[in-house]
């Protein structure tokens, strides 16, 4: 696992990402049943675990906000959404306090976010723009030069937060705030630190693989979705055809 220091700010705030995680993808079966492990969990260290509705929309609107921008721009980035299972997923894992990535059961299906800070409030959409900022350092790889696999062009410490959140095919998204008590990071003991945990489906981050196809939006999308664009992104049917 890789992790990186995001910085000292004042008042005592100190935050901390880890790079996006995940292996090989079983079928769709086993992913269920493998979140359905956590979908009655109880904590044993949590303070606050759930993620409260006003914070799951502006997560998800930054998400679908930031994989619309994208330059070069994508041509088969799908629409996100939330998805329960892996909240719960996420929430089981937070309220672990475990400062990596796991667990392995459910790395080998999903990708995964995680952010830790103490101090100072911050909200989750600060994390995830955080994990996005990392675009800076990375270099979009064209067609050309993937022959056949295309190269990692990040030049900075990690950029897999920022591929993961514009990973085209990855379509849904839980994720889950835990208050730690006393939580270990690099050595060192916090407390109080506050767990940020994003799990992703179908995960991204696919060695060898671009995040999307450079392309006019929606020129490459999946025949089961509408075709409609909304912040470049395409809309599944099902919320093309959802009552409002």
């Amino acid at each position: 696992m890789s992790c990186v220091l995001g910085g000292v700010i004042p008042l005592g705030l100190l935050f901390l990402v880890c790079g996006s995680q995940g292996y090989l993808l079983p079928n769709v079966t086993l992913l269920e049943e493998l979140l359905s492990k956590y979908q009655h969990n109880e904590s044993h260290s949590r303070v606050r675990r759930a993620i409260p509705r006003e914070d799951k929309e502006e997560i998800l609107m930054l998400h679908n906000k930031l994989r619309g921008q994208v330059q070069p721009q994508a041509s088969n980035m799908e629409y996100m959404t939330w998805d329960d299972e892996l909240e719960k997923s996420a929430a089981a894992w937070a309220s672990q306090c475990i400062w990596e990535h796991g667990p392995t059961s459910l790395l080998v299906s999903i990708g995964q976010n995680l952010a830790a800070h103490w101090g100072r409030y911050r909200s989750p959409g600060f994390h995830v723009q955080t994990w996005y900022d990392e675009v800076k350092d990375y270099t979009y790889p064209y067609p050309s030069e993937c022959n056949p696999w295309c190269p990692e062009r990040c030049s900075g410490a990690m950029c897999t937060h920022y591929t993961q959140i514009v990973w085209a095919t990855t379509n849904k998204i839980g994720c889950a705030v835990n208050t730690c008590r006393r939580m270990t990071v690099w050595g060192e003991v916090w407390e109080n630190a506050v767990y940020f945990v994003c799990n992703y489906s179908p995960k991204g981050n696919w060695i060898g693989e671009a995040p999307y196809k450079n392309g006019r939006p929606c020129s490459e999308c999946p025949p089961s979705y509408g075709g409609w664009l909304q912040e470049q992104l395409v809309l599944p049917r099902r919320k093309l055809h959802s009552k409002t």
